[in-house]
């Protein structure tokens, strides 16, 4: 049985070398602020060709890669993602859409993929501590660069995290971008009067996953379809 294990090891491993190149070198630095999870997780990549490798994956939402923690303990990203059929994080599932990597968060017969990307805003800091810009969604002390490597910041400088969220809804074998109320509505114009009133009552946010996910488990639940 250990003979088996450490075969189907050295396998997954060769699998994901051949689609990796190095993000970060030598010791690893984990920086919680890049990422979608609060650590690497165990999880599956499975190509379409049907192979698959197993190792400690996460996705890098500064960069939009997917990544993963080699047996050199460093980060490294796959180099051909469009190969990629599907990767599985623990209980959460992504597909590569658009040239990215989404996240498939509502089932049924209507399909809901939302991306998490932050943005970077940096800033001098004033001579009263201040700074150029009140647009801060979130400040920190260091940040990934976007070759994958922490960066330090200089106590005169700041950098602010903002948060996007891009959504696709599959539709009819159609992949729909979903930005606004207005988005969804055009996609089911005979009920867009319907999702408007349970939008309104459920005060559903867009810039939420977890809250935009209630509409689209609602809209599957009604079997609205259009």
């Amino acid at each position: 049985m250990k003979t088996k294990f450490h075969y189907t090891l050295i396998i997954a491993c060769l699998l994901f070398s051949n689609l990796a190149y190095s993000q970060t070198k030598s010791d690893l630095v984990f920086d919680t602020t890049s990422y979608l999870l609060p650590k690497f997780v165990d999880g599956i990549m499975t190509r379409k060709d049907g192979k698959m490798a197993g190792g400690k994956l996460n996705y890098n939402t500064v960069i939009d890669e997917m990544q993963f923690i080699n047996d050199k303990n460093e980060i490294l990203s796959l180099a051909d993602p469009s190969i990629v059929a599907q990767v599985v994080i623990g209980d959460r599932k992504f597909y590569y859409l658009k040239n990215y990597f989404f996240e498939l968060v509502a089932d049924g017969n209507i399909l809901l993929y939302s991306r998490i990307h932050v943005k970077r805003f940096e800033e001098k800091v004033g001579a009263y501590g201040g700074t150029s810009s009140t647009q801060s969604i979130t400040s920190v002390s260091s940040y990934t660069s976007d070759n994958g490597t922490l960066t330090k910041l200089n106590a005169g400088v700041k950098v602010n995290l903002q948060t996007e969220v891009i959504y696709y809804i599959a539709l009819n074998g159609k992949y729909k971008l979903v930005l606004t109320k207005n988005d969804l509505f055009k996609l089911f114009p005979a009920n867009k009067n319907l999702i408007r009133q349970e939008i309104d009552q459920e005060n559903i946010k867009f810039d939420s996953v977890d809250s935009f996910k209630k509409i689209i488990d609602w809209i599957n639940a009604k079997g609205i379809k259009d």
